[in-house]
């Protein structure tokens, strides 16, 4: 039997499913990283055997589940691939493996526009309005039940162990479906408060509680720059305290957009849109609003959290920004004296000190463990002949392979950094004594202008050298060709923030040869950092932009150890950007002169 505290280890064979290991655990089941015929898949397993005193009926849940995936099949749904027995007698459903981020996940790391956060609402919305109109209800639609994909950026709903449709058997004994209590919409407290002496009332979910919880998703985003910290936060569904509007709380909000999501968390269920597909509709029109304020983050980048690879704790990335009505430090290098942190304080006051923002972030996930061999049990059943998923615009074409993560969320393209613009003929304002006197980190800090970031000379990481000569076979020094941010076109000009943090990747339009075969199209270079050469070399040339990455994740390969550099021309330097083309040569090199 699969208990609550047993757990599979990798190389558990079921029916054929190699595990590989464990994605996540909730109350009804457990959902392992599962590879067959050289693919992945996600393989959610019940909890508990039908016989074993199982009150929570997680048995009767999966197959529930099943039988509800089973009637839909749609491009923002995921899609089932197989079901079966354990040898234990616990039933299992095999889905689509969906590599991408959870959408608190996402908005942390992608630092998305309000266009780029209402082109995901306009598909999940879609996604809904069909699954509506098959009588089919979601019921726990929060924040870590929509994947963002890697691949092409597209929003999958996940989760169905708590959905119903009108003949379904209703598999909870309390007054409330099960759900997450903060996206559960208002009027399901009021009902259990009014009924609270009857034993047997049972709340009837609606499609007004999917809208709230809609809503609900879409407040989190605007509002919380971090919505994956957990820390108490404003109750959205209280029947009494009415949550404050998006736009006061962040300035960068739309107005019409922090108008819709106040409607749609009202507490009277009438003035929620009247169905998911007149809530896809209002998505969809402010999506086309041409304003420039729904073309710039959300959030300022230097207002998230960021992840570091391969480590549970988090740090305060270093990026001030101006925010719109208030100048603060927003965060510091640690170890920083507080005599240098009042200098910059001081700074900041100035007049044209104000630092631009940096280049958003980008973090890798990490890589998936090897297959370890496995007697294989007894098999059960087969696969289900389930059609590919449809990728939108490409009816018929089969998804990219799960390893090849190439994102495809776009962000206005940066300018030059406000306070270096002059105009012709006019000279950059000097930097004041105070910034000469200051750490390079704190002079960053504090927008001195003139500092550049330059690269000091380092080693490789631990077995990079190995890894690129013995692992990927690469030779030192060969050529291979890279668009140095993957979140803008090749042939884009950028303005490239020193100290600032990229994502590189090996472009589709290479020609075949031999970088197709040792760093083919959707390579991703990873912990990328910017530096400036302020040199006239060659001629007419201000000076140089230099990348180092310090790890790749080769398609169809674990992430490894490397060290990259990019160098390319600078077009012009301003302060602490540099701009230049995104489109570059980068080579593998033992070490930085």
């Amino acid at each position: 039997m699969i208990s609550n505290l047993v757990r599979l280890p990798a190389g558990t064979v079921i029916d054929g499913w190699h595990v590989e290991k464990e994605l996540g655990n909730g109350g009804f089941a457990v959902v392992y990283l599962v590879e067959k015929n050289g693919k992945l898949y996600a393989l959610k397993l019940a909890r508990h055997r039908d016989a074993s005193g199982d009150e929570k009926r997680t048995h009767a849940r999966v197959v529930q589940e099943l039988s509800i995936l089973l009637m839909l099949s749609h491009p923002n749904i995921v899609s089932p691939r197989g079901y079966g027995y354990a040898e234990t007698g616990n039933v299992y459903l095999v889905l689509d493996y969906v590599d991408g981020w959870t959408l608190g996940e996402w908005m942390e790391r992608k630092h998305p526009t309000a266009h780029e956060t209402l082109s995901v609402f306009v598909k999940i919305a879609s996604a809904l309005a069909y699954m509506h109109s098959r009588g089919i209800l979601h019921r726990d639609l929060k924040l870590s039940n929509v994947l963002i994909r890697k691949s092409d950026g597209e929003p999958v709903i996940i989760d169905f162990s708590c959905a119903t449709y009108a003949q379904a058997e209703e598999l909870t004994d309390s007054g409330l479906p099960p759900g997450t209590d903060r996206f559960r919409a208002p009027e399901q407290f009021r009902f259990l408060n009014e009924r609270k002496d009857a034993r047997r009332a049972r709340y009837a979910f609606q499609v007004a509680d999917e809208i709230f919880a809609v809503g609900a998703m879409l407040y989190e985003l605007l509002t919380d720059a971090r919505p994956t910290e957990h820390r108490d936060r404003f109750a959205l569904n209280n029947p009494a305290a009415v949550p404050p509007p998006a736009r006061p709380l962040n300035a960068r909000v739309p107005e019409a957009l922090s108008d819709l999501a106040e409607s749609i968390l009202s507490r009277d269920p009438e003035r929620r849109p009247v169905d998911t597909e007149a809530l896809r509709r209002e998505f969809a029109e402010l999506l086309a609003q041409p304003g420039a304020d729904y073309t710039v983050p959300v959030h300022p980048p230097s207002e998230h959290w960021q992840t570091e690879p391969g480590h549970g704790a988090a740090r305060v990335t270093l990026e001030p920004t101006r925010k719109p009505r208030s100048r603060k430090l927003r965060a510091f290098a640690a170890g920083a004296a507080v005599a240098v942190l009042a200098a910059v304080v001081a700074l900041w006051r100035l007049p044209g000190t104000e630092p631009a923002s940096s280049a958003e972030r980008h973090v890798a996930t990490r890589p998936v463990a090897p297959r370890v061999p496995s007697p294989s049990p007894k098999t059960v059943s087969p696969d289900m002949s389930a059609p590919a998923p449809i990728v939108p615009g490409d009816a018929g074409s089969s998804p990219a392979a799960v390893q090849e993560e190439v994102s495809t969320v776009k962000t206005q393209r940066p300018e030059a950094p406000k306070q270096a613009r002059t105009g012709r003929g006019q000279k950059a304002p000097p930097m004041p004594d105070v910034c000469k006197a200051l750490p390079l980190l704190a002079a960053l800090a504090a927008g001195c202008p003139g500092v550049q970031v330059r690269p000091e000379p380092f080693e490789c990481p631990a077995g990079a050298t190995e890894a690129m000569t013995d692992v990927l076979r690469w030779h030192i020094n060969e050529v291979f060709q890279v668009t140095i941010d993957d979140r803008h076109a090749r042939d884009a000009r950028l303005w490239f923030s020193a100290g600032s943090e990229v994502v590189g990747v090996v472009p589709k339009g290479i020609v075949p040869g031999r970088q197709w075969e040792v760093a083919p199209p959707g390579t991703r270079f990873l912990g990328g950092k910017v530096y400036l050469i302020p040199k006239r070399t060659p001629a007419g040339s201000p000076g140089r932009v230099i990348v180092k990455y310090d790890r790749v994740k080769v398609p169809g390969k674990d992430e490894l150890p490397v060290c990259f550099v990019v160098e390319t021309t600078a077009e012009a330097l301003k302060d602490t950007a540099g701009r230049a083309f995104n489109g570059a040569n980068g080579t593998p090199v033992t070490e930085w002169p």
